[in-house]
């Protein structure tokens, strides 16, 4: 069974009118948002995945039906299905599961440990020492889904703060602005810390309680390998490592299948130029899959989708009808782990 994580770059700009769509907004044209859906949906034709989680969604579902119907249906009708986030604005998540995949069936979370997620919690994330309530910029989307001939799997999906600052280039390079930079960029990260750690206590409690829960998490995490700036000096926290879990508690502690499978000079999902270390199109590796201690040994590949994204590029990509996203698609693949 296949599993893709996708963040398409900011699908809402693809329609007008919510739950009344048409393609085309502000800033595409009905023609260049179609070139964008179309490039998109040959990408998760060519993976061909059984689940499909989606960041950076529509906000309406009326508009996801509407690419669903022009470029992701048969005779039958559309090939997926879907569950949408419950908050995060023009950047909804988003699982699909192919109508005749090797899923049978899933349903969104509604126990208590899942439904305390969307509770605030006291965090420091301005740096004032002072605690206040804090909730998540995007609260997870947690799905329980049915393998065909298995037990259940839970899908968290995660799309954390952004690192970005508005004018942060222009910041940066002004000796006299580039504190203010350092004090939002590090806010930035803050708040990603503090989602990380969240969502990092859901799931010792989840395994804590049964340590053969199967539970995949995955998104963009806008954060990954290496130490940037603000980690070597600041001492901010590495999201990725906090999500995975501790090594003073190895039992629970989940896999990270990419690193396991992916060449490293292939072991990225994003190029960005970063002003900060002065990297002109740094290769980025922001998406991620953590897989619980129970399901790791089903894991059976992992990969970057680069080839079937990289067919779909026009020229360098740099028109938004030019590339498919701004992010390259993760696999996953898994064995069925049947049940006693």
């Amino acid at each position: 069974m296949k599993i893709m994580n996708w963040n398409i770059e900011w699908m809402n700009k693809w329609f007008s009118g919510n739950d009344n769509p048409v393609w085309g907004s502000s800033t595409l044209s009905a023609a260049r948002a179609q070139l964008c859906a179309a490039k998109a949906a040959a990408v998760i034709t060519d993976v061909a995945p059984d689940l499909l989680c989606i960041q950076e969604g529509p906000s309406a579902t009326a508009e996801m039906n509407l690419f669903l119907s022009d470029f992701l249906s048969d005779a039958n009708g559309p090939l997926f299905e879907f569950i949408i986030g419950s908050d995060g604005g023009a950047q909804k998540l988003y699982v699909l599961r192919r109508r005749d995949g090797r899923f049978s069936a899933m349903d969104r979370a509604t126990d208590p440990l899942t439904q305390g997620l969307a509770d605030s919690w006291d965090a420091d994330v301005n740096g004032d020492m002072l605690l206040e309530g804090y909730d998540f910029t995007r609260l997870p989307l947690v799905v329980d889904v049915d393998p065909i001939g298995s037990a259940p799997i839970r899908i968290v999906v995660l799309h954390t703060k952004s690192k970005f600052v508005k004018f942060g280039e222009s910041k940066w390079n002004d000796p006299n602005r580039r504190q203010e930079f350092v004090v939002q960029a590090l806010e930035a990260r803050r708040r990603i810390s503090a989602e990380g750690f969240r969502l990092r206590i859901y799931l010792d409690s989840m395994i804590g309680a049964d340590s053969a829960a199967r539970v995949i998490v995955t998104g963009d995490w806008n954060d990954g390998p290496g130490r940037d700036l603000f980690e070597r000096s600041y001492l901010t926290h590495n999201v990725a490592d906090i999500v995975l879990g501790s090594t003073f508690t190895p039992d629970l502690i989940f896999h990270h299948p990419l690193l396991a499978h992916v060449p490293a000079q292939a072991l990225f999902t994003a190029r960005f130029d970063d002003f900060v270390d002065d990297i002109d199109d740094r290769p980025l590796l922001l998406d991620h899959f953590a897989i619980s201690p129970a399901l790791t040994p089903w894991v059976e590949n992992a990969e970057i989708g680069h080839q079937a994204y990289e067919a779909q590029l026009t020229g360098s990509g740099t028109a938004r009808e030019d590339r498919p996203s701004d992010h390259r698609p993760i696999i996953v693949k898994l064995g069925v782990p049947l049940t006693n």
